[in-house]
């Protein structure tokens, strides 16, 4: 035990000595036979290994190259001094290098896998990628390491530079320190462009033996910097009455809770838009997920102008330029309908409050399985869901299945399963609920 100990002592104290040189080579011990270690170049040289100690595990080829020829593992640990001479026709000279046979595991690294990092959206040129410390380190003193990116860095986003300074220089491809480096942007950056970038960073002792590699994910955080924009700046709607030839004077008669028409606007940040009435209406409400207008009373004059808004659900909270909406109303004489051979009955429509039930994905991971059952005002109700859902299904009997295994990933920004459900009553027409 003291001979281990005692050879251990005597191996860091050379080390130490070596290292010391800054001349020091570290070879992993799994190189594979043919490794290149060092190649003199000379005028009209002739090159030849002294050390017959190594010469099972080096060769020296004539054009100066010093390749390996065996398993370096024998030598693990062990520094390793080769002596070199070169000859010219008028001279020679010697040269000496040492050599550190280590383990690949315990050479240099970076402590962590991956790092993931953020930088605002339109940070100014020169904004620090707000990130862990980026630092590969050694059991041994290998000197200041060189650090690039080597992937990942499409048009130079960014650059690396010492912490701690604050000059940046773009057209620098390396950077050799002895402490820790951190990512800068060069430039602003656009989350609707790109929202995130994978880098991976190398770290190498300035022999370019040693080396390592970090991945690096930044992600661009984004700032509500996009208001919503409507697809129109004006909408025309039509809205058809008929005349009540039971009513006095022939009184017009409108069709109240009847879809008028649908305003549509998008969000270049991506969000969510809502929208609303500038100014609340008595003759027209508006749904805020969807924008579709709804006649609610009786019109008491041909036209009417409305303006609506569309807000998004980004921080802070932006809304659109009002857009303009005309409606017409046009009375028709009943006797220009064409003549339905049915029985009279009276139909009413009604929208009820809009549902939020709360799930989580695993919720939804069985095809077919039943999340929830609708709530029935009477026994005589059936439901339908209005329009197509991916995600969805909605028996008569007011049952809500699974039909796509849900991806929260695939659920957009809001992550909400947003669907209509049409409610029928025998004899009383149609109701509507918004389930979100």
């Amino acid at each position: 035990m003291a001979r281990t100990v005692l050879g251990g002592g005597v191996l860091l104290c050379a080390l130490s000595v070596v290292l010391q040189t800054r001349a020091l080579t570290l070879l992993p011990h799994d190189v594979r036979p043919g490794h290149a270690v060092r190649h003199f170049v000379g005028n009209h040289s002739r090159y030849t290994l002294l050390d017959p100690e190594y010469a099972p595990y080096f060769t020296l080829l004539d054009d100066g190259l010093l390749m390996t020829t065996a398993d370096l593992t024998p030598l693990l640990n062990q520094p390793v001094n080769l002596a070199i001479l070169e000859q010219t026709p008028y001279s020679s000279a010697a040269h000496a290098i040492h050599l550190l046979v280590m383990d690949r595991r315990q050479m240099l690294q970076f402590t962590s896998g991956l790092l993931i990092g953020g930088i605002p959206e339109n940070a100014p040129p020169g904004t620090t990628v707000d990130l862990p410390p980026i630092r590969a380190t050694a059991l041994v003193d290998v000197g200041p390491l060189a650090y690039k990116i080597i992937k990942g860095n499409e048009n130079s986003v960014f650059s690396l530079r010492q912490k701690g300074k604050t000059d940046t220089n773009t057209e620098v491809m390396s950077v050799v320190t002895d402490g820790d480096v951190e990512i800068v942007a060069n430039k602003p950056l656009d989350t609707e462009t790109k929202s995130w970038y994978e880098l991976v960073i190398q770290a190498t002792d300035l022999h370019g033996v040693n080396k390592a590699s970090l991945p690096v994910r930044v992600d661009v955080a984004n700032e509500n910097d996009h208001e919503p924009r409507f697809e129109q700046d004006v909408y025309y709607f039509i809205v058809n009455g008929t005349t009540d030839e039971n009513g006095p004077n022939g009184t017009a008669h409108w069709p109240r809770f009847s879809n008028i028409g649908q305003v549509q606007a998008t969000d270049a940040d991506n969000d969510r838009v809502y929208y609303s009435l500038q100014t609340p209406s008595n003759l027209v409400v508006i749904v805020p997920q969807t924008g579709e207008l709804i006649l609610a009373g009786e019109p008491d004059t041909r036209e009417a102008e409305l303006s609506v808004i569309a807000h998004d659900t980004g921080i802070p909270q932006l809304k659109s330029r009002p857009a303009k909406v005309f409606l017409g109303f046009i009375v028709r004489d009943q006797r220009d309908l064409p003549v339905l051979h049915r029985e009279k009955r009276r139909v009413t429509r009604a929208v009820r409050p809009t549902k939020r039930i709360e799930f989580t994905e695993a919720d939804g991971e069985v095809e077919g399985r039943a999340v929830f059952t609708l709530e029935k005002e009477t026994d005589r109700e059936t439901f339908k869901i209005r329009d197509e859902n991916p995600w969805v299904t909605v028996e008569p009997s007011g049952v809500v299945k699974v039909k796509k295994k849900w991806d929260y990933e695939e659920l957009g920004p809001e992550k909400t399963i947003d669907f209509w459900v049409t409610i029928t009553n025998a004899g009383n027409g149609g109701k509507f609920y918004y389930f979100k």
